[in-house]
């Protein structure tokens, strides 16, 4: 919960309100949470307990945006499938999130 829209709510620290972010991931939520309404003037509460930031594993939005978000990681023998996906985004002049989508659509429509 951001301090800006909560405070220190009851006074006590518990480590179950706090998130373990990447460096960048951390920067995206900060951005993120400054450019939202809620964080700018509502200040409630229970928007920041369903947005993203506050429980990516079920949320409503985030920042107020109807916005979904998941992020893939690719690994070891896994790297060989994310480099053809580069190399198709590429010839289709399109970034590698586009063709994703494309072909997460094309498999579930």
């Amino acid at each position: 919960m951001p301090y800006e829209v909560d405070g220190n709510n009851a006074g006590e620290l518990n480590l179950d309100d706090y998130m373990l972010l990447s460096g960048s991931a951390n920067r995206a939520k900060s951005w993120s949470c400054e450019q939202c309404e809620n964080w700018n003037n509502q200040k409630d509460r229970n928007i920041c307990l369903s947005c993203y930031w506050a429980f990516p594993e079920s949320y409503n939005h985030i920042a107020m945006k109807q916005i979904r978000r998941t992020d893939l990681i690719w690994q070891g023998e896994e790297i060989a499938i994310y480099e053809k996906l580069k190399l198709e985004a590429t010839a289709l002049d399109e970034d590698i999130q586009e063709t994703i989508k494309k072909i997460l659509e094309r498999n579930i429509i």
